[in-house]
């Protein structure tokens, strides 16, 4: 039969669903012309395998195929009102799709992997016997057996794990051809020997893959990280450490039980579930255990979203490649178990988890990851410099290290209104916070700055006092002697929270001396510089903040007249991050380094 032309994204229409009775004829059309007459199933044992054992009968259902002369089913389609999700949407139950069934994948249960056994579906056989694994010969060789099957291998794992069967499964088995063991080998079974089975003509093998039990997926442990996000790399200890956990799906559902009854429709636990649920309530709890273990101001929680679409629009700057990205989702818990909406140093933590083991020289590899957060869609990229190139700000040779661009939502200042209750009243808490009552000696303290021994003449070291947007945070830049003035100075940190004007934190910051000849091929040049608290969420001073960027990126942008400026946070441990601006879409792009120190396994199991 003539080979039709296969679409590099053929993967990207196909849905894995449970074979309807309607689907049938097809699946019986497909079957009769793959294997020999003495080897093929008739559409009778079809018909008893999905009346009887509908959760294990699955098949690959190519979306938008129905007019492909002979493809379809008879009469030329295929539809399906299953409860689904195709390319990120979760569909309605009474929605149809058109498409046809290129390929499935059949099996029953049995006590015993022997011819008669596996006649008859048995509900409570501890073996799953696959009958069938077949593809329409015009996609052969395409990759589609091969994500057929290994979706048929995971939804059965999900069965298992989290359905609520009477009697567990132990092993999926299998007889195959010789020339086909190397590909079940490739998806996961091992072969076991000749088989003593006889069907058609043929020597056959049998193969077997093993079920992981509830308690083995209730010890399962989990990779982790603790990654230093927007390190100087000149400098050991720099950055800002974040803890990143990296979870197979959702925290609380690997292990939970539904209510589905014995053997009822996978499709409908499968296919139907949506990405966009919240997490359930025991995986909630666990994640806040587990951030208060690792005792980092955040710790990102990863997990895949395979149903989940990534928007089209280039993130990074400029886009490196055009492949589509992986989904993940992403939540951020501090280290006294609470939540936080967004996180800067825990997202390129948590991209670089994912992105570091990509091989940055080959054009092949998808260097994105896109991030959904509880209200934002983020997009990471590792950069790739081009050839001779020099990048803004230094990069490790450290395999254990690489430079990340994310993108972030661009913020606004607002100034701030003069006068009391407004800059007045913040610079006396500034003030206070820095001169104030925590000193002894509070004259002492002053007399070190020379002139400025007062108030009013602290206050003309002040360019700016606004908001950022939604009153996040407070932003006030200085002169550059006024930050140098503040500079190893301790600070009354419960100060900082007297004005009310803000929510999360005070970011104190001013702009840079361009650099002098000496300095300028051995220091990266800096554009501003900055400090940030955050007293309203627990914070005294952060080491690096990169979501404060999206606004000091901007405003420094500004008042520069630069698209792409760099910032250092004079923290004690320090950072650098860079800010590339898209004014048109609204975005900040920010990059930073980040360097793993720390990988290992987490054992707190879910409870």
């Amino acid at each position: 039969m003539k080979q039709v032309n296969i679409s590099e994204n053929i993967l990207n229409r196909i849905i894995f669903r449970a074979v309807q009775p309607t689907d049938i004829p097809r699946c019986h059309q497909i079957e009769a012309a793959s294997y020999p007459e003495d080897e093929a199933a008739s559409k009778s044992t079809l018909q008893y395998r999905q009346h009887h054992a509908a959760p294990f009968f699955r098949c690959a259902f190519l979306v938008g195929d129905s007019g492909n002369p002979g493809s379809g089913s008879p009469g030329g389609t295929t539809s399906t009102s299953s409860s689904i999700s195709y390319q990120g949407r979760s569909m309605n139950p009474a929605a149809t799709l058109r498409g046809t069934i290129i390929g499935f994948v059949c099996a029953t249960r049995c006590k015993s992997f022997k011819a008669e056994a596996m006649k008859t579906h048995d509900g409570t056989g501890k073996i799953l016997a696959i009958h069938s694994v077949v593809v329409q010969e015009q996609y052969r060789k395409c990759g589609v057996a091969s994500a057929m099957l290994q979706d048929y291998v995971s939804a059965m794992e999900r069965l298992n794990n989290k359905g609520n069967l009477k009697v567990k499964m132990e092993k999926i088995v299998l007889m195959a051809k010789k020339d086909l063991l190397a590909f079940y080998v490739r998806n996961g079974f091992k072969a076991m020997g000749v088989s003593p089975v006889v069907h058609g003509k043929e020597q056959w093998f049998e193969l077997e893959t093993i079920f992981s039990s509830s308690e083995e997926s209730d010890a399962k442990t989990h990779e982790c990280y603790i990654v230093d996000s927007f390190a100087d790399v000149e400098k050991q200890g720099s950055g800002n450490p974040a803890g990143v956990v990296l979870l197979d799906g959702p925290p609380g559902e690997e292990q939970s039980n539904s209510n589905k009854s014995d053997d009822s429709s996978l499709d409908e636990m499968d296919d139907g579930e949506s990405d966009d649920k919240p997490v359930q309530d025991r995986g909630v709890s666990w994640m806040k255990i587990v951030a208060k273990e690792f005792n980092q101001s955040e710790t990102a929680f990863i997990w895949p979203l395979p149903h989940k679409t990534a928007p089209s629009n280039g993130c990074l700057c400029p886009p490196q490649n055009n492949a589509q990205s992986p989904a993940y989702a992403i939540r951020y818990y501090t280290r006294t178990g609470v939540e936080v909406d967004l996180c800067g140093h825990a997202t390129l933590a948590a991209a670089s988890v994912l992105l570091l083991p990509k091989k940055i020289d080959d054009p092949k590899q998808n260097h994105k990851i896109n991030f959904f957060a509880k209200n934002d869609d983020l997009q990471s990229e590792l950069l790739v410099p081009p050839a001779n190139s020099q990048p803004t700000t230094p990069v490790a040779s450290s395999n254990k290290a690489c430079r990340i661009a994310m993108n972030f939502p661009w913020k606004n200042v607002t100034p701030v209104s003069p006068g009391k209750g407004g800059q007045e009243e913040v610079v006396n808490m500034i003030t206070k916070a820095f001169f104030g009552a925590a000193a002894k000696d509070q004259a002492a303290r002053f007399c070190q700055f020379g002139k400025d021994q007062t108030r009013s003449n602290f206050m003309r070291h002040v360019l700016q006092i606004g908001t950022t947007d939604g009153k996040e945070d407070l932003l006030i830049e200085l002169s550059q002697e006024g930050f140098d003035l503040l500079c190893g100075l301790n600070v009354e940190y419960a100060a900082l929270s007297v004005w009310q004007g803000y929510t999360r934190g005070v970011i104190i910051c001013c702009a840079s001396e361009p650099p002098t000849e000496s300095t300028k091929q051995t220091t990266p040049f800096i554009d501003f510089r900055s400090r940030f608290f955050g007293p309203n969420v627990g914070i005294d001073e952060d080491p690096v903040t990169g979501s404060a960027h999206c606004s000091l990126g901007p405003y420094f942008g500004n008042k520069l007249g630069k698209t792409t400026v760099v910032g250092r946070q004079e923290s004690e441990r320090g950072g650098l991050v860079e800010c590339i601006l898209k004014p048109e879409e609204g975005r900040v792009c920010i990059v930073g380094t980040a360097v793993v120190t720390v990988s290992g396994q987490l054992s707190i199991n879910m409870f």
